[in-house]
């Protein structure tokens, strides 16, 4: 049996290799792979012995390693990794759904890019229709908190959508984004303005591939220097 590490020595160890790779210090991407790894082995054998403390750590370890696999062009291995956070994550919020839910929202996220890349679009799209269902249900809850990110994941879910192929099946997210953005945006303008521009965004994106191209240019938002890339959370 591997020896346990003694927690302080073993999770300062592991946090400071990630903090490493957070913080860019380290040069090749291949070093950023070998400290993640370390952190992982570290944080599996912390989370035997204490899971509800080092169990969140291992799902951000994970989480960091299958994008850094993804950037490598190593989609398989970043599979492995994604699907072990979203079960984590289903642990997680099993016992704490205030705490974890959005974080297994964002890990479906995550799997369905990656099951997309892979070629596996109906696995994909089962994944990026539950963390559809988890901010809805989180929404509903706590609309203050949770409105912006379900209308974030709607408009990328449709903008997905259109690039395999599915403008039809894309339409309704889009429009049901823009309506939640414009309601947010009247109530919030500053706030919620580059986020409707998101969102509007997208929906010309669907409207344009559906050959609906009037209605795709009268989508587009007069951002007037508004960046229309995807709004922070």
């Amino acid at each position: 049996m591997a020896e346990v590490p003694d927690e302080g020595d073993g999770s300062r160890r592991a946090r400071s290799l990630m903090e490493s790779v957070h913080l860019g210090e380290l040069d090749r991407a291949a070093d950023a792979l070998s400290a993640e790894r370390e952190a992982i082995a570290l944080y599996r054998r912390l989370a035997a012995v204490s899971p509800e403390l080092y169990l969140p750590e291992l799902a951000t370890c994970l989480t960091s390693l299958g994008v850094t696999l993804s950037e490598l062009d190593r989609p398989g291995e970043a599979l492995n990794a994604e699907q072990e956070v979203v079960a984590l994550y289903r642990r997680l919020a099993a016992a704490s759904p205030g705490r974890y839910l959005a974080d297994l929202a964002d890990a479906l996220i995550n799997l369905g890019t990656t099951l997309a890349e892979l070629d596996r679009p109906a696995e994909a799209l089962s994944a990026e229709q539950e963390a559809v269902a988890v901010y809805r249900g989180l929404a509903a809850a706590s609309p203050g908190r949770y409105l912006a990110d379900l209308a974030e994941v709607l408009a990328d879910l449709g903008v997905t959508l259109t690039e395999r192929g599915l403008p039809a099946e894309a339409l309704p997210l889009a429009e049901e984004a823009v309506t939640i953005r414009r309601e947010l945006a009247a109530a919030s303008p500053e706030r919620h303005r580059a986020g409707l521009a998101h969102s509007l965004a997208g929906l010309g994106v669907v409207l344009s591939a559906l050959g609906r191209d009037e209605e795709a240019r009268r989508s587009r938002p007069a951002t007037g220097g508004v960046d229309s890339s995807p709004p922070q959370r």
